[in-house]
């Protein structure tokens, strides 16, 4: 019995001492992480230690992320994984499970500062930014399954005084929708104007505003905005020429 146990946990080290030695990009290529628009120029490493730098997102370029693997937490029932990334919009980390056609994230968080302006051009160039914590993932090659984490973000609270308001900080959370990521915050201003918005990681989104006082609706239609019958919508759509729902 000893003899046979001593045999299992042999065999059991060189499994895992043999899984750890593979090349963290054959790892990647299998991951299903290109089919939901995930790029990179160069993966280092294997999936013990490695490295990902020149990474992009759907055409963006969001920087490097760095990951070390750990058996311990395996045992504790976590994604093997600890991520960490940095790029021109922030930093993050996350615990992160990557299978055959699979990708886990648990426990991420991240905090991200960008132009505005990126969203769409009627918005006036300047930072803001948004904080996520808490998120889990799961993905494969059909796209997200599952979603869940906070969000908060003061992007219109930065932009809100160029149509004479003053709009609150936004929170929500994340969700999946047909193999898609999608963001949904919301918030109340103190003149009463009702805020809600919902974007996908591909860039198509919509805001609507209710209950906007009158001096302030002329801006928004000069921005872009429709008034459908009181409530004043933006619609964004992503390159596809697909927008949220």
């Amino acid at each position: 019995m000893r003899g046979l146990l001593l045999t299992s946990v042999f065999a059991g080290s060189l499994v895992i001492t043999a899984a750890a030695n593979v090349p963290l990009s054959f790892v990647l290529r299998h991951s299903g992480l290109a089919q939901n628009g995930v790029q990179w120029q160069q993966a280092r490493g294997t999936i013990w230690h490695g490295q990902v730098t020149g990474m992009y997102v759907h055409g963006d370029a969001v920087g490097a992320v760095e990951g070390d693997f750990s058996f311990l937490r395996i045992v504790k029932g976590q994604p093997g994984h600890l991520l960490r990334w940095s790029g021109p919009y922030g930093h993050g980390s996350a615990l992160a499970g990557v299978g055959a056609n699979s990708l886990r994230i648990r426990n991420g968080q991240a905090a991200i500062t960008f132009d505005v302006a990126r969203i769409s051009a009627v918005f006036p160039a300047q930072e803001v930014s948004s904080r996520l914590s808490n998120v889990a993932m799961d993905m494969d090659r059909d796209g997200c399954r599952t979603a869940s984490g906070n969000v908060a973000t003061d992007a219109l609270a930065s932009i809100s005084a160029a149509y004479g308001a003053k709009w609150p900080e936004l929170t929500g959370g994340l969700s999946c929708e047909q193999g898609k990521l999608f963001i949904s915050v919301e918030g109340k201003a103190s003149d009463g104007t009702q805020i809600s918005a919902k974007t996908s990681l591909e860039g198509g989104g919509q805001l609507e505003l209710q209950n906007v006082p009158d001096n302030q609706t002329n801006a928004l239609l000069l921005a872009g905005f429709t008034n459908e019958a009181g409530r004043y919508v933006y619609t964004q759509k992503s390159p596809n020429g697909e927008t949220s729902q």
